[in-house]
C-alpha cells in the first residue's frame, strides 16, 4: 500500500467546504494546506508572519491527515503544500512541483537501555505508526536494511504520544518517536533509554517540501520566491537565535510544555532539519523517491527529481 494512503479527485467546491470549513477568500494570494502546527512548522509559522508584514495574505488550512492533503492538492483547494506525500498525487498526473524543502525527517527508533543496535531487538515489542505509514516505513526498511535476520515484534500504536506512553508505562521495549517526544522521554526517565537508529541522520530523506502546481508557480513568481526567500531567513537566524522558535512555539503550541520547549526546539536545531540551502538536492529528491518506492508500491511515472522538483526559484533566489 502507498505510504500516504489512497486518494481520489472530488469538487473544489467540497474539498474547500468539507476540509477548509468555507471556501477560500477570494482576496488571498494562496492558501496554505498542512497537517497541522507543529514543531517542524514553527520556521513557518515565523515565515507567515513576515509574509504577512510584507502585504501577502497567506490562508492556513489545518488539514490533518495525508489524504486530505492530497485530496486538496489535486482538487486545487489549497495552492501551497508542504506533504512529501504529494509524489503519490504527481505520479498520477497532477502537474505540482517540490520548489524547496521544509524540514527533513525528524524520527528516531528509541530504545531500553539495553538494546543498543539494530540485532539486539530480535524478539523485542517496537512500536510503529503502521506498516503502511511513513513512520512505520522507516523502521521495517531499516531493519530490513541494517539486521534482516532480526525479527522484532512489530507493534501498530498510532501517534508518538501514544507511543512515548507506552514507552514509559514499559509497554514497548523500542519505538519510532519524533523527536519532541525523544526529548520528553529523556525528561521523563534520564539514562533509561538509548537511541538505538538515529533516523534523521541515517535516513534525512524530506518529511516535508513546498510544493505548487506548475501553474501557480509560473503566475506567481514573486510570491514564491518570497516564500523561499524569507523562510531562507528564518532557518538562518533559528539556527543562531533557537529563542526565535521557543517563543513561536510557546505561543502556538499550548499543548507542549513551556518549560520543554527550549529542549525540544534545540534538539531539532541539533538534527538540522530545517535546510539552510533549502534543499532539494538531487541526492536528496533521489533518496526520498527510492524510499517511497520502496513500501512494496513502486511510482510508476516519477523515475528522477526533475519529474518532482522545480528547482527554478530556489536556485534564483539562492543567487542573490
Amino acid at each position: 500500500m502507498r505510504i500516504s494512503g489512497n486518494w481520489t479527485r472530488t469538487s473544489v467546491a467540497a474539498i474547500a467546504a468539507v476540509l477548509l470549513g468555507a471556501a477560500p477568500a477570494a482576496s488571498a494570494d494562496a492558501v496554505f494546506g498542512f497537517s497541522g502546527w507543529a514543531v517542524g512548522y514553527l520556521p513557518t509559522a515565523v515565515a507567515i508572519d513576515r509574509l504577512t508584514d510584507m502585504g501577502y495574505d497567506i490562508e492556513v488550512a489545518e488539514l490533518g491527515g495525508n489524504s486530505n492533503q492530497l485530496q486538496a492538492a489535486a482538487t486545487g483547494a489549497v495552492q501551497i503544500t508542504a506533504i512529501a506525500q504529494v509524489m503519490d498525487a504527481i505520479d498520477q498526473g497532477l502537474d505540482s512541483r517540490f520548489f524547496m524543502g521544509a524540514n527533513t525527517n525528524e524520527f528516531l527508533l528509541v530504545s531500553k537501555a539495553d538494546l543498543p543496535n539494530c540485532e539486539s531487538l530480535d524478539g523485542k515489542t517496537v512500536g510503529i505508526q503502521s506498516t503502511g505509514s511513513f513512520v512505520g516505513q522507516l523502521a521495517i526498511q531499516w531493519l530490513a536494511q541494517t539486521c534482516p535476520d532480526t525479527k522484532a515484534n512489530l507493534t501498530v500504536i498510532e501517534g508518538s504520544d501514544n507511543r512515548l506512553a507506552a514507552l514509559l508505562a514499559n509497554q514497548l521495549d523500542s519505538s519510532v518517536v519524533d523527536l519532541q517526544d525523544w526529548t520528553l522521554l529523556q525528561r521523563a526517565r534520564p539514562d533509561e533509554f538509548i537511541i538505538t537508529g538515529d533516523f534523521t541522520k541515517m535516513m534525512p530523506i524530506m518529511r516535508a517540501a513546498f510544493a505548487a502546481q506548475q501553474s501557480f508557480i509560473a503566475d506567481n513568481p514573486q510570491l514564491i520566491e518570497d516564500w523561499i526567500r524569507v523562510h531562507l531567513d528564518v532557518y538562518r537566524e533559528s539556527y543562531a537565535n533557537p529563542d526565535l522558535l521557543v517563543e513561536k512555539g510557546r505561543d502556538l503550541l499550548g499543548e507542549i510544555d513551556p518549560d520543554a520547549m527550549p529542549s525540544i526546539v534545540e534538539a531539532f536545531l541539533a538534527a538540522q532539519v530545517w535546510p539552510l540551502d533549502g534543499g532539494l538536492s538531487d541526492r536528496e529528491v533521489m533518496d526520498t523517491i527510492n524510499f517511497f518506492n520502496n513500501d512494496g508500491e513502486p511510482f510508476e511515472n516519477i523515475k528522477t527529481p526533475a519529474d518532482v522538483a522545480n528547482r527554478g526559484p530556489l536556485d534564483k533566489v539562492l543567487a542573490e
